[in-house]
């Protein structure tokens, strides 16, 4: 004849404890100190991603970006990011979920362009670049999260580069290989080169122009004054060319 297990009958002490730890995981206080602790990670994410962007890397102190956040407590980037990597690693992240929508929302239009036999190879350099652009537009914490890819790119030496391409790989690859089945003919090897070239152009175009407002042309007029979508429209086009030409 078959016993049934009996349940385990924990101590009235053991049972005690959980109580407890339940009752303090709920308490006002413990709640407090959680959202705190968290605002305060992400004040510092946030104050270290425009310091970054406004200077190379290399170039601001820790000490710097906890006075800047408003901390009192110089330890309080070693305790939420152990290092000043960690805290670089942060920020790649914060951008990473800034983009992330903008990545979405262009995979779903290719997607369905894709399935109703209309997509072309310049819709696709389009989706390849327009995350960008649209980041950069959107506000001033886009504008940041654009300079602070570009100093990543150009100050962040091996490791930089490696972070930066890690937090797009997923959706630059799927770019990659809907463009490579659209053109056969062309090397696999030229095509990432030209891809490449394509992003860098936008990434650091945008920081080091400003978003291509004005021109030297007629004496400094800006460029395509009220016409921004025409302006990029014409941008796309453009690199475009790079990344489908032989």
């Amino acid at each position: 004849m078959l016993i049934a297990a009996k349940r385990p009958v924990a101590s009235k002490k053991a049972d005690g404890r959980a109580v407890v730890s339940r009752a303090i995981a709920r308490s006002p206080r413990s709640k407090r100190i959680a959202e705190s602790t968290s605002g305060t990670r992400e004040v510092l994410i946030r104050e270290a991603m425009k310091l970054f962007a406004d200077r190379a890397i290399g170039a601001v102190s820790l000490r710097e970006i906890v006075q800047k956040a408003g901390q009192g407590n110089q330890s309080a980037i070693h305790y939420h990011f152990k290092d000043k990597q960690g805290l670089v690693d942060a920020v790649a992240e914060h951008v990473q979920q800034i983009f992330q929508p903008y990545y979405d929302a262009a995979l779903a239009d290719v997607r369905a362009a894709d399935e109703a036999g209309t997509l072309g190879t310049e819709d696709l350099v389009t989706a390849l670049v327009m995350p960008v652009v649209l980041v950069f537009h959107a506000n001033e914490t886009g504008r940041d999260a654009i300079r602070f890819l570009a100093k990543l790119a150009s100050d962040g030496g091996d490791v930089g580069q490696s972070l930066l391409l890690s937090k797009s790989a997923s959706y630059v690859i799927e770019i990659e290989r809907l463009l490579a089945k659209r053109l056969p003919r062309k090397p696999r090897e030229k095509l990432w080169l030209q891809m490449l070239l394509c992003l860098s152009s936008t990434l650091f175009g945008l920081t080091a122009l400003g978003g291509l407002r004005f021109s030297p042309f007629g004496n400094n007029a800006p460029l395509y004054p009220g016409r921004r979508d025409e302006l990029i429209r014409d941008y796309v086009h453009f690199v475009s060319r790079g990344v489908l030409g032989d």
